[in-house]
């Protein structure tokens, strides 16, 4: 296991592990690719869905082994994802969404999603235990807000550039 030290926020030393990152990174690749496929992305511009995907997946799986939180971590990865898939986008004059869209799908919460389902099924099933609420509303919460961090990530490059009107 190859692993990389660095120098943490507050002088902690903390390790990196390369193979993990690389390995999520090329995983996360084959679903984007399944994506491209299916959503009709035209072959000349799927290495730029690749490339967005291992930029912000790969950074999102760095933040987390850095002990960021999930939420700010999906954020950060898909803000510099869609400021990287805007200039790609104005490079070769194709829409932004048609090469983010497909990577970043890859970040969606769907494990936390169905494990909220499942608790969700089982209090209907076996009644009411404090235990598989508490364990629902985790789960549910921390689905929402990775989706919202998404969505809000993806969209904030957008209302600098595309924006008609000022602010104030």
């Amino acid at each position: 296991m190859i692993k990389f030290y660095c120098q943490y926020w507050v002088g902690r030393k903390m390790a990196i592990d390369a193979i993990a990152l690389i390995r999520a990174a090329t995983f996360a690749c084959l679903m984007t690719l399944g994506w491209t496929l299916l959503v009709n992305v035209p072959r000349r511009y799927i290495w730029q869905c690749l490339l967005l995907t291992v930029l912000g997946y790969g950074l999102r799986e760095l933040l987390k082994q850095l002990s960021v939180n999930l939420i700010l971590a999906t954020f950060v990865a898909a803000g510099i994802s869609s400021f990287v898939a805007i200039y790609l986008a104005k490079k070769y004059l194709l829409t932004p969404k048609m090469i983010l869209v497909p990577a970043m799908l890859c970040m969606m919460p769907g494990i936390t999603a169905y494990k909220a389902m499942i608790s969700f099924v089982q209090l209907g099933y076996y009644g009411y235990n404090p235990q598989v609420f508490t364990q629902m509303m985790d789960f549910s919460f921390n689905a929402i807000f990775v989706t919202a961090a998404l969505v809000f990530g993806i969209s904030l490059p957008t209302s600098f550039w595309y924006r008609t009107k000022p602010i104030v």
